[in-house]
């Protein structure tokens, strides 16, 4: 008869006395404890210190303590429960992210030490195991201790076997013994009976070096007697996991706050494209009906330069909000491929142009170089942040005295940009945390800290590097590496878009069309009707669902103009609605766009890429599109 099979003995189950006043609190606790199945515990809730005290001593595995009661505050909480029980190991699980406070409870001989705000179960439990480990070990130390001399053999036993690293030193600092834990812990700087520790071990948490990585451990000092004299014993827990997983949060509490930003400017964009687009469709009819009257003899040049400065502004404002919208796009933030630099460069100068020009002239150095490999958003970003510093490490009012230089060039399998300062500079003793999140040289006010830190991240994420050299008082250079495209080597230079060529009133249309355009903005039609209506009809609705009324009763037209945002009917509804109805149409619809537009409308327009038209709406490029349909029309067999 075969035996039976041995089954492994069950969890054991964890006394827990929990003393909170917050009734949310505790069944957050409750439900972390029952979140992992194979961990057993009984969970006792007191929900003031004066009703926890009356417990303490009833021999609870843990207790897990607020710092904000009701009748106690901050480490007289700890104080109290020790005086209770100076032994029973306490967690303190608390709302106060607070540094100081933290080592203080530590200092107090808790445990841990939980912020309720990132707490999850594993991490609850672990604190538990631990505190529990460690109790255990210190009471099972001190035992050992006093039986040192009778039982030397069981106590190096017991700390060989701790999960936790022990090393013990002499008063001069000399190793007199290190457990296997604390040999792994340490690798290369493990320590080495009879020799000085090699690592310093500060109390609290120490960053350090180990095998070419950086580790975070947890260093707690006691006074101990070993074989016979006094020695001090360290015990160290590696916490690099915590460290980072706290990192992590933070960074993606970043990056949200980024992304609101880029949504925020995403909205500015398109609320500024509206008005801007019949601002700048009135100004083309303000020079038509200027060089009309021009021609017929009538003095026109005291109107001809306020005009021109006009439609300049206009033409500024277009760039830096077209600038603004690449620099916020979710899809430029994240879509790879080959970039061109020397545009992402022109793009951060126009955003960053009203900091620069008090400060500093610009002077671009930017050579033909091959495009890279990196997202257009995130990187405008980088150079956005670092022409700001730039600007930032000027004074105002000396910009004839003052340049920034902006330089780009190949060098081998890279573009490199530079972009080099006639500011402050940076003090030595400063260069070496340039790039450490929240440090900042800059006066209060002027900086968060971050924009190095993201810079190098984006860069680096892009394959590239980026590094900084300086020198008090004369400058400052940083200088961007990013590699080439991968299927550059075989691609020609990437074409810097000229230009769109101005509107001439000569340009006769291949024949005068019927134009229905569609938009909720009446100034907007009223500006478009004036654009196009001395060469073709043109019908103006407001809405999607009026266009389809419209279209209801009367079908016949060449080209329909269709903003694709309305209160009353979106631009995307009324496409589905003439592929159903009226399919014959579909191929002559323009859609317009301020930007702005939710994802959905992102994708609808990623497909149809080829019909849409941004604004503000470039009068030249307007008539050529819809000069293009036109002669497509014209090549269509008639219809019987």
């Amino acid at each position: 008869m075969s035996a039976e099979p041995s089954r492994a003995p069950p969890a054991p189950c964890f006394r827990l006395l929990l003393i909170e006043d917050s009734a949310i609190a505790a069944s957050v606790v409750q439900s972390h404890l029952e979140a992992v199945p194979w961990q057993r515990a009984e969970l006792a809730h007191a929900e003031t210190l004066a009703a926890g005290l009356t417990r303490v001593n009833e021999g609870w595995d843990v207790v897990l303590l607020d710092l904000s009661l009701p009748d106690g505050e901050g480490i007289e909480v700890v104080e109290r429960v020790r005086a209770v029980d100076p032994h029973v190991p306490i967690v303190v699980l608390t709302g106060h992210d607070d540094v100081r406070l933290a080592e203080r409870a530590l200092g107090a001989s808790v445990q841990d030490y939980l912020v309720k705000r990132g707490l999850d179960a594993d991490t609850l439990w672990r604190a538990i195991r631990y505190a529990v480990s460690r109790q255990q070990l210190l009471t099972q130390l001190a035992r050992a201790m006093a039986e040192a001399r009778e039982n030397e053999a069981n106590l190096h036993q017991l700390i060989a076997r701790s999960a936790d690293g022990v090393i013990v030193l002499d008063p001069s600092g000399t190793v007199l013994f290190a457990n296997p834990a604390a040999e792994s812990l340490l690798g290369d700087g493990r320590p080495v009976a009879g020799r000085g520790c090699p690592a310093a071990l500060c109390a609290g948490e120490t960053s350090l070096e180990i095998g070419g990585q950086q580790v975070v451990i947890d260093v707690r000092w006691v006074d101990v007697d070993w074989q016979g004299r006094p020695s001090r014993m360290a015990l160290l827990r590696d916490v690099t996991g915590r460290r980072r997983a706290e990192e992590l949060r933070l960074r993606l509490e970043r990056s949200e706050r980024l992304a609101a930003v880029g949504q925020l400017a995403a909205g500015v964009a398109h609320e500024i494209n509206n008005p801007l687009a019949y601002v700048v469709a009135n100004l083309e009819l303000l020079a038509r009906e200027v060089r009309r009257l021009a021609d017929k003899g009538v003095a026109t040049e005291p109107l001809a330069q306020p005009l021109a400065d006009a439609r300049h502004g206009a033409a500024r404002v277009v760039d830096i909000v077209g600038d603004l919208g690449v620099f916020a796009r979710a899809e430029a933030n994240e879509a790879t491929g080959p970039t061109d630099v020397n545009a992402v460069i022109e793009s951060a100068l126009n955003i960053v142009h009203s900091q620069m020009k008090h400060r500093a002239r610009v002077v671009r150095e930017l050579a033909s170089v091959a495009p890279v490999s990196g997202a257009e958003g995130r990187l405008t970003q980088v150079f956005v942040n670092l022409l700001i510093n730039a600007a930032q490490s000027i004074r105002e009012g000396r910009v004839a005295d003052n340049v920034v230089e902006v330089r780009t060039r190949d060098q081998g399998r890279e573009v490199v940009a530079e972009i080099v300062d006639s500011g402050c500079g940076v003090p030595e003793e400063h260069m070496h945390r340039l790039f450490e999140p929240f440090f900042t040289t800059k006066r209060a006010g002027e900086g968060t800290g971050l924009g190095l830190a993201i810079c190098r991240n984006i860069v680096e994420s892009c394959g590239g590097t980026i590094g900084v050299s300086s020198k008090p008082g004369v400058g400052t250079c940083v200088r961007v590496r990013l590699p080439v495209w991968a299927s550059a080597a075989s691609a020609e230079r990437t074409p810097r878009r000229a230009p769109p060529a101005a509107a001439r009133d000569d340009e006769e249309p291949t024949r005068r069309a019927r134009i229905l355009i569609v938009d909720d903005e009446p100034l907007l039609l009223r500006a478009l009707r004036g654009l196009l209506e001395a060469s073709h009809e043109v019908v103006c609705v407001r809405s999607g669902r009026e266009a389809q009324r419209t279209l209801r009763l009367d079908a016949d037209f060449d080209v329909v103009l269709c903003d694709i945002v309305m209160q009353d009917g979106t631009g995307i509804e009324l496409h589905e609605w003439l592929e159903a109805e009226l399919p014959a149409l579909v191929d002559r619809v323009l859609f317009m766009t301020g930007g702005g537009t939710s994802e959905v409308s992102r994708r609808f327009l990623s497909a149809h890429g080829g019909r849409v038209l941004p604004k503000p709406i470039d009068p030249a490029e307007l008539l050529r599109r819809i000069e293009a349909l036109l002669q497509v029309r014209a090549a269509e067999p008639e219809r019987t």
